[in-house]
């Protein structure tokens, strides 16, 4: 038996619940304030069972594609995170905070340090397997944090970019002078007015790693593409989690808390390749 979570459990019943009971437990919905509540509960309770918190950007698969990048690097100078996100994707009920605090500054790893950056910061051109080069912003989520901590990197980042326009350089304008966070308390306007359900689109990820390896320079990139959007991926995702905390295919995961970079192995790499594979999920690996 296991617990798998979906949906934004405030009060965090579900969790303390398999805590107490030695029930294995994950789940996809945390942001990071309830991330670190989560931990926090699992510390304090000593589960006897397995307990992942995989509130990553699609449930946690990308993470484990830039620790599979990272492997065999005798040192990591930076690992990155882009993503694409179409303006038609479906998007539920439950990504309604998916916007909340995308105003505000943040910690990152930069130059080996961790360092404030600011919102919607340092902007950079990425090419995505569909083709399309976009820009890409600073923003952040649990990934920009185990980016750096699991890979060992001196620099980490997750940055997002739109399918088209640039209504996220214009959200940065708005920052810059003050006002998005009035505007936001405008009726009917709300950070994620992007997340109305849309009819479907793809999702385009792109991850790359830097570093070396038998003292060489190193560069290494891999790329995800779903043609049936991001809730499609992030279902793929959790079910690789589910398979974790619940003891099956290669890498069950111990009693206690995790993370999806947590207990990572090529076999279990080759696992949540071999699904995505399997649900027409393109993963290109390169440089490795």
């Amino acid at each position: 038996d296991a617990v798998g979570v979906f949906i934004h459990e405030n009060d965090d019943h579900l969790l303390n619940e398999a805590a107490r009971r030695g029930i294995p437990y994950m789940d996809i919905t945390r942001g990071l304030d309830a991330q670190l509540r989560g931990l926090a509960a699992a510390a304090l309770n000593a589960p006897a069972a397995p307990m992942l918190f995989t509130s990553h950007w699609m449930a946690g698969g990308p993470a484990v594609v830039a620790k599979r990048l990272a492997q065999g690097l005798d040192s990591v100078a930076r690992v990155d995170m882009s993503i694409l996100y179409y303006t038609g994707d479906k998007m539920g009920p439950d990504s309604a905070s998916a916007g909340a605090g995308m105003s505000q500054g943040f910690t990152a790893r930069v130059d080996g340090t961790w360092q404030k950056v600011g919102p919607l910061s340092d902007d950079r051109a990425v090419r995505f397997p569909s083709g399309a080069t976009r820009p890409v912003y600073r923003m952040n989520m649990g990934d920009v944090v185990t980016l750096a901590l699991a890979n060992g990197a001196s620099e980490a980042g997750v940055r997002l970019g739109l399918d088209k326009g640039n209504s996220l350089g214009a959200m940065r304008r708005l920052i810059r002078l003050g006002l998005w966070d009035a505007l936001m308390k405008l009726p009917g306007m709300n950070a994620v007015a992007a997340t109305k359900p849309g009819p479907g689109a793809p999702h385009e990820i792109v991850i790359e790693a830097e570093g070396e390896a038998g003292g060489r320079k190193a560069a290494r990139r891999a790329t995800i593409f779903d043609a049936q959007g991001q809730s499609h991926l992030t279902a793929v995702g959790a079910l690789y989690a589910l398979e974790r905390v619940a003891g099956l295919g290669p890498t069950p995961l111990g009693p206690g808390a995790a993370l999806p970079e947590t207990g990572f192995t090529m076999e279990g790499f080759d696992r949540l390749a071999a699904l995505y594979d399997a649900e027409g999920i393109r993963l290109a690996v390169e440089g490795v």
